[in-house]
């Protein structure tokens, strides 16, 4: 996939979350987490300009998507940021946003014909499924078309009001959720 193929990907992919994020009022979280996802979606393509670095080796990895994850818990949850969105969730949260990120990228490329090593340094199995060629214009055009649409519908969906990070959720009913029974 090219760049634009993988961030319409990872539009799509993370709609849903985004959506989540939403109905439960936490605006901010769903902001930070489309931004740290789009910019995941292509810094594994870091390896085309970094001396040294074999493109779709060790970034295109699940591996980098772990490390991601733990860099993604460190920024976010980081006394001296005091993000008010993804800081606002529990690290697990921020985990996935950010190894999910990674992976993303993973999926834009294992439907090309050269495939990853999503195991290395484990294993150097490399797989494939060779649907589509990366270089594939319409391909990347109906991605992002896709996931665009995908993430102004994620954006459409009522949202409740803004929930402080740490606060008490409440149920339509008005009470606390973890008083109700």
């Amino acid at each position: 996939m090219y760049p634009p193929g993988h961030v319409g990907l990872t539009a799509l992919l993370f709609a849903p979350l985004i959506c989540w994020f939403r109905l439960r009022g936490r605006r901010a979280a769903a902001t930070e987490c489309l931004g740290v996802a789009l910019a995941l979606a292509v810094l594994p393509d870091i390896d085309k300009v970094w001396p040294g670095l074999v493109h779709r080796g060790v970034t295109h990895t699940l591996l980098a998507a772990m490390i991601a994850g733990v860099l993604v818990v460190l920024l976010f949850r980081a006394p001296a940021v005091g993000s008010p969105g993804l800081g606002g969730e529990h690290p697990a949260v921020c985990y996935l946003v950010g190894a999910a990120g990674v992976v993303s990228h993973l999926v834009g490329d294992v439907i090309t014909p050269m495939g990853i090593q999503p195991l290395f340094p484990a294993s150097r199995a490399a797989y494939s499924l060779d649907i589509v060629q990366a270089s594939s214009t319409s391909a990347n055009v109906l991605l992002v078309v896709v996931g665009a649409a995908a993430l102004v519908c994620s954006y459409r969906v009522p949202v409740s009001p803004p929930v402080e990070a740490g606060g008490a959720e409440e149920s339509a009913r008005g009470r606390p959720l973890s008083d109700q029974r």
